[in-house]
């Protein structure tokens, strides 16, 4: 299906982009509020050439544009606020969220109706989610802290995002969609501009490069995950979801702790464990 293959390159794209992003937020950039916006600016830039050239028009209807810009500009901060403070191989598995929540959504907006199955597997996927943030404590109090409720949201978000998205797509056609989606998004960002302002004239050019190369991650997956959401909802969320940057963040744990994160053997099996228990029972769900 190609409705699949979109969803998998995305899947990679954005396990890649994440540990990137990690990387810079410890290491080139300390403020959020200044790397969200540029994020979010450079992949605007770069999708701009790929909309032109396809023919991209003014909307007609732009309420769910709208709103699936709204929902893409609050997911990308939320996401990035909790990407300072989260362990990457924590934020991508929480991801898994996302097929729960649009389930939920489904029921509570289009009246679907959820079987007995259904919400053992929703029991089954929080249970996991509360072991996924689990340390060398083994506490389950920090699923509860401010960076995890930051990336739940941010799922949550995402989640509406992806149905309006289907929704622009099927009314305006896959590029129009996106782009207006991508400028609407920019500018529910520009008041944060007052956050990070002093930021722009003494960043340096290696700050910004290494936003633009996140940025390009960042694009292939927005481009290719918006076309798997527009052609298939639910199984694309949950392939979207498959938290590549676990295993990135495993093999850096490894080789090169310093960088990016470090934990025992212990915390890991338990993440992968629960994070392998999330999807499977997302993929039935």
């Amino acid at each position: 299906m190609p409705s699949l293959i979109f969803a998998w390159i995305a899947s990679i794209m954005f396990g890649v982009e994440a540990v990137s992003g990690k990387l810079t937020s410890k290491h080139v950039i300390q403020n959020p509020w200044f790397f969200n916006f540029f994020w979010t600016l450079s992949i605007l830039i770069f999708t701009i050439p790929f909309a032109l050239w396809n023919g991209v028009t003014l909307p007609v209807y732009w309420t769910d544009i709208i709103l699936a810009s709204f929902f893409f500009a609050a997911s990308s901060l939320l996401y990035t606020l909790a990407l300072y403070k989260v362990d990457v191989s924590v934020i991508g598995s929480l991801y898994n969220f996302r097929t729960v929540i649009t389930v939920v959504l489904g029921a509570l907006f289009f009246k679907e109706i959820l079987t007995l199955n259904q919400y053992l597997l929703i029991a089954l996927i929080v249970v996991a989610g509360l072991c996924i943030s689990i340390d060398e404590r083994f506490s389950l109090k920090s699923f509860f802290s401010k960076g995890v409720t930051l990336a739940i949201l941010g799922v949550a978000s995402s989640s509406l995002m992806a149905i309006f998205i289907k929704r622009s797509v099927d009314l305006e056609g896959y590029w129009t969609a996106t782009l207006w989606i991508g400028i609407i998004a920019q500018i529910w960002l520009l008041p944060t501009f007052y956050l990070f302002k002093k930021d722009v004239l003494v960043s340096t050019l290696k700050q910004y490069g290494v936003t633009i190369a996140t940025a390009v991650l960042g694009v292939i997956g927005t481009l290719t995950s918006i076309k798997a959401y527009a052609m298939n909802v639910s199984l694309s969320s949950a392939i979207i979801a498959i938290p590549f940057s676990f295993f990135i963040a495993v093999a850096f744990s490894r080789f090169a702790p310093q960088l990016l994160e470090k934990h025992s053997w212990k915390v890991y099996t338990v993440r992968f464990v629960s994070a392998t228990v999330m999807f499977i029972a997302a993929i039935f769900l």
